[in-house]
């Protein structure tokens, strides 16, 4: 049991850089929780000084930003510099991590998804670019096996989907805010290739 305590601390520690500034400052504090003999327990007391621990930690989170920065890169462009607080503060929420792309963008997503609903996140066409990319993920995920109707996702749109995409390929914020209303996104992966098509319920 003292040696998957010791695994449980070390992995905790990789995962939090302030865990391990505060473990310098207050080892009982951190360790104390853990079930670790003396000599595990002076170890980690001394890891959490060595300057290979800090690439340790840059390592960790560069291969959980991997697949934020790859499956959501829309959404990355309009976080802007928000995106490593938002980041930092979802790897604090949530430490435990496999780090495989699909999980681990599930539980970025539903972070974003309460800091939007809780309104602390309000950005102009956050929330339908979040469904968008949300879906496409989800998509690019299901088994190929799956019915032609499974394959089709319908995302709400709070502005026109063509102006706003256009521009988000090219790496800008619309010059002008594309028309609001009440639109659908169609995404259809039942074939070789996905493709999007748009449906107007509600224009302005």
């Amino acid at each position: 049991m003292s040696l998957l305590s010791f695994q449980r601390a070390l992995a905790a520690l990789i995962a939090s850089p302030e865990l391990c500034v505060e473990a310098r400052q207050q080892p009982d504090k951190v360790f104390s929780p853990y079930d670790l003999t003396d000599r595990e327990r002076k170890r980690l007391e001394t890891v959490v000084f060595q300057r290979g621990m800090s690439v340790n930690c840059t390592l960790y989170r560069v291969n959980r930003i991997t697949p934020i920065y790859t499956l959501l890169p829309y959404t990355c462009l309009l976080l802007g510099d928000r995106l490593m607080p938002l980041a930092t503060a979802f790897w604090e929420a949530c430490r435990q991590s496999d780090l495989q792309f699909k999980r681990e963008i599930e539980l970025f997503t539903d972070y974003l998804e309460k800091q939007i609903n809780d309104g602390h996140l309000q950005l102009l066409y956050l929330p339908e670019i979040l469904r968008m990319e949300t879906a496409i993920i989800a998509l690019k995920f299901l088994p190929k096996q799956q019915d032609a109707a499974s394959q089709v996702r319908y995302i709400p749109f709070d502005h026109e989907p063509g102006p706003l995409l256009e521009a988000l390929s090219a790496l800008r914020l619309p010059e002008k805010t594309p028309a609001a209303g009440d639109w659908l996104l169609i995404i259809d992966y039942s074939g070789e290739e996905m493709t999007f098509s748009t449906a107007t319920l509600h224009s302005v």
